[in-house]
């Protein structure tokens, strides 16, 4: 019996497969040829770190290791590790002290002379600047407070500095000056964000403690509503009773800072007369208030003393 001819669907999956296994094939050989890359990178890197480890112990060789070009290694071998093919390794840095591991980053540093913060610090400017611009800063005199100044502005305004006469013409004091200024400038503004940015992180606290305020308000209102709307007669008569009663306290123990003022100033045998007066003053406008107050509520004058007013019922018209 004859071998049975595929069809379209066996086809299209042989196809498919066909693909699969060609994009494999190609991204296993990527992946390969990455790792050779990085391989070659490294090895590269511990050849360039122990020849600075070499170059290191010679006088000579020592005051080049300042250079951009060397930086240029020394941020190779920092980011690949190279430095670690040395691990466990002692060592002595060039004026003769002891360090008991080269392979880590802080002894490799001092192997070579230099300590890990000022070649960090240098590796940051290299990274910022660039080796060409960074040449040309550390050829005007720029030492390290004007390029950490240098680095803290916006990026537009590094750019102006590096570009600019200062640097072409190599004058120190006006590259000084103009980062100082740059600077000065660059601190206020950032101050003027940090102080918006607070102010309005205080608007919106404000409004939202407004919003809670009113939001509180609000549900006790309802409360109130929903409970008064449920109440007997006596229990409103109780409860206005004990409002008002609570209210009146308040607004009499309001007060008493005012009284103790007036006492004091009563008490003060020299007082003179237009402080007495102005004491009588603030009695009046106490007055005046509440004899308005008792106006537009339409209420009768009482005798505390004796007080029956509110049993007599208003007689029919």
């Amino acid at each position: 019996m004859g071998k049975q001819p595929q069809t379209h669907e066996e086809l299209q999956d042989q196809l498919e497969q066909a693909d699969l296994t060609e994009r494999q094939l190609e991204e296993r050989a990527l992946t390969e040829g990455a790792e050779k890359a990085e391989l070659a990178r490294y090895t590269v890197a511990r050849d360039q770190a122990n020849q600075l480890l070499g170059q290191a112990r010679t006088a000579q060789s020592f005051a080049k290791l300042a250079t951009v070009v060397t930086l240029r290694t020394l941020a190779e071998v920092k980011e690949t590790k190279a430095y670690r093919e040395l691990k466990g390794v002692p060592g002595v840095d060039p004026q003769g002290n002891k360090i008991d591991d080269v392979g880590t980053w802080d002894g490799y540093c001092r192997a070579i002379g230099r300590s890990k913060t000022s070649v960090d610090e240098d590796l940051r400017n290299l990274a910022t600047f660039g080796e060409e611009a960074l040449e040309s800063l550390q050829a005007v005199g720029a030492g390290y407070r004007e390029l950490r100044k240098l680095r803290q502005l916006p990026e537009e305004e590094r750019e102006l500095i590096i570009q600019g006469e200062a640097v072409q013409i190599e004058d120190k004091d006006a590259l000084v000056e103009l980062i100082e200024d740059m600077a000065a400038r660059h601190a206020k503004e950032r101050e003027a964000l940090k102080q918006q940015a607070e102010d309005s992180r205080q608007e919106l606290e404000a409004s939202r403690r407004v919003t809670q305020d009113k939001s509180s308000r609000i549900v006790e209102l309802e409360e109130q509503l929903h409970r008064r709307q449920h109440m007997t007669p006596d229990q409103r008569v109780e409860e206005f009773s004990d409002r008002l009663e609570a209210e009146g306290f308040k607004a009499r123990s309001l007060l008493l800072p005012l009284r103790a003022v007036m006492v004091e100033i009563l008490d003060w045998e020299d007082a003179p007369r237009e402080l007495k007066h102005a004491c009588a003053q603030q009695v009046a406008r106490l007055r005046i208030e509440l004899d308005q107050l008792q106006i537009e509520l339409g209420l009768e004058a009482v005798d505390l003393d004796v007080d029956d007013s509110w049993m007599q019922e208003v007689a029919p018209s």
